[in-house]
């Protein structure tokens, strides 16, 4: 999967204090692999809000066969064979929790962001939820769903949900 893509459409629900929703905004979003080294790489999953606001995540984790796996006490994110996603991954900030299935040709993906303390002006206990459809590069739907779309690989920087830090990694862009 290396240099190729899904790209598509992201919803984010904020359910602030974990009830009270506020309005849905849309998005597009992208999930890739990059730093690949052996059996090791790095999921990166992008969504990008109108206004420039949005969120870029990476894990590092270890491939075998059609299958990845992401694993450090307490958190754990894997894809297996058939193409099934789950996993958390906890922080002292954040719990993030990923549920959805992987195809040949798309993606689709619900990732929850839970604050476990006040963030930035957002509550603890506030949930953030994110809906990813997402279809692969070069399918039937190039470009992600997206109309006169040229992807373009640029590096960005990225959260590395196991370190803590920021990743300087190749993402797609559309352009």
């Amino acid at each position: 999967m290396n240099r190729q893509a899904y790209m598509g459409t992201a919803r984010s629900t904020m359910y602030l204090r974990g009830y009270d929703r506020l309005p849905s905004i849309d998005g597009t979003g992208s999930f890739s692999i990059d730093k690949i080294k052996g059996d090791s790489s790095r999921l990166v999953l992008r969504m990008e809000l109108s206004g420039q606001e949005g969120f870029s995540l990476s894990i590092p984790g270890k491939q075998n066969g059609q299958s990845w796996k992401f694993s450090a006490d307490p958190s754990e994110v894997s894809i297996k064979d058939n193409g099934e996603i789950n996993g958390s991954v906890t922080t002292s900030a954040k719990k993030i929790t990923w549920k959805g299935r992987l195809f040949d040709d798309k993606l689709m993906l619900d990732v929850k962001t839970k604050y476990l303390s006040e963030e930035g002006g957002i509550p603890e206990e506030s949930i953030l939820d994110t809906h990813f459809e997402l279809v692969r590069s070069g399918s039937q739907q190039a470009g992600g769903g997206q109309q006169g779309c040229t992807i373009v690989w640029e590096s960005r920087p990225t959260f590395n949900l196991y370190s803590g830090g920021i990743d300087l990694i190749y993402v797609p862009v559309c352009h």
